[in-house]
């Protein structure tokens, strides 16, 4: 059968349908252990909590489709690509950490039965926070630098580090996170195989696509949410121009006024300000 289409990572429906299915928990397995430090036997039995793909995450505006799961020791991960970095991100993310956090306290519960929660965010384009493949932020103190509590865990994986990380350091962990990053980031199916011949769980993950890119129904669901993230980048523009529509309105309106105030004639200022000659005698 003939491809239909072809599918980057980046798109977050065909991120979840590769690292947040059942039958590919070996594969997200893999993806953790070069990114946490944590043993591999307590990533070998994490749960997902959320498998199921709903309707109105795929084209909503407000559909966010994360990979979330909990390890045997309790600890809670929340894993989402971000295709392009913007100035809110940082917050948003603290935000939703502190809700998974909190969320997870039973009523009477002591505050020690809280469990560690993890996001893991993989970040497409313009993340300015440092120049790091991979960044872990803590809580710690200023001038020691000790960690007040290992609970609180954000990390950023930059995708766009991966064009300039040529010569890998000869870490087998740091290697293997580059490679997945790379497999994720690209649209070039050849790239994909060529990365797979390196790593079985890699080939695993690229079979997984190469049945998605078959599907009618995978090429309807990926295009929805293709066309979700263009949409919401044009939102995001549209209400960026409407500000600065409405600031160098008022801006007019105030030139206005001060230049009324001064005696300076209508017509004068129509000329100054581009304002129509009734909205200026109403000042």
């Amino acid at each position: 059968m003939e491809k239909l289409f072809n599918i980057t990572l980046r798109n977050d429906y065909a991120f979840k349908r590769v690292f947040g299915s059942e039958e590919n928990k070996d594969i997200l397995q893999d993806f953790l252990e070069c990114i946490l430090d944590i043993p591999s036997e307590t990533i070998a039995c994490l749960e997902l909590l959320d498998k199921e793909f709903h309707k109105d995450a795929i084209s909503d505006k407000t559909g966010i489709l994360d990979v979330k799961l909990r390890l045997k020791n309790n600890t809670i991960i929340d894993i989402e690509i971000q295709n392009r970095w913007n100035s809110e991100f940082a917050q948003r993310t603290i935000f939703y950490w502190a809700k998974m956090y909190t969320e997870n306290l039973k009523t009477s519960e002591v505050y020690t039965k809280l469990p560690k929660c993890i996001t893991i965010n993989i970040v497409g384009e313009g993340f300015d926070l440092n120049n790091l493949l991979h960044s872990e932020y803590n809580v710690v103190e200023k001038h020691l630098h000790d960690k007040l509590s290992d609970e609180l865990e954000i990390h950023f994986l930059n995708l766009a580090k991966v064009k300039d990380q040529e010569n890998i350091e000869h870490d087998e962990k740091k290697k293997k996170l580059y490679n997945w990053l790379k497999f994720i980031e690209t649209y070039d199916p050849e790239v994909r195989k060529m990365l797979a011949q390196e790593s079985p769980m890699i080939a695993k993950a690229d079979a997984a696509i190469q049945v998605m890119e078959m599907s009618p129904k995978e090429k309807w669901l990926y295009e929805n949410r293709m066309k979700y993230e263009h949409d919401k980048a044009s939102w995001k523009h549209v209400g960026y121009r409407e500000g600065l529509d409405q600031g160098a309105y008022q801006n007019k309106l105030e030139t206005a006024k001060l230049l009324k105030q001064l005696g300076d004639p209508i017509q004068k200022i129509v000329q100054v300000t581009g304002l129509p000659v009734e909205e200026i005698e109403k000042l």
